[in-house]
């Protein structure tokens, strides 16, 4: 969703200056969450609690970021 959300925020915002740099921060949050759920060492990692919520704090703030930016 994030790499979706970053590449829309890329193309909408095409004009603006800092488009760029702030749709790559978006998408590379969705890269490398990505990237860390199937690797086999780090998945065991998201099946704690806090680390759920964290994560889910993490993908909330890019969200907003996308969406306030």
């Amino acid at each position: 969703m994030l790499i979706a959300l970053g590449l829309i925020n890329w193309r909408y915002q095409s004009a603006e200056s800092a488009a760029a740099v702030n749709s790559l921060i978006i998408i590379a949050i969705g890269v490398v969450l990505v990237a860390l759920l199937f690797m086999p060492m780090t998945q065991k990692i998201f099946s704690n609690r806090a680390v759920k919520v964290m994560t889910w704090l993490v993908v909330s703030g890019a969200v907003l970021f996308a969406i306030l930016n």
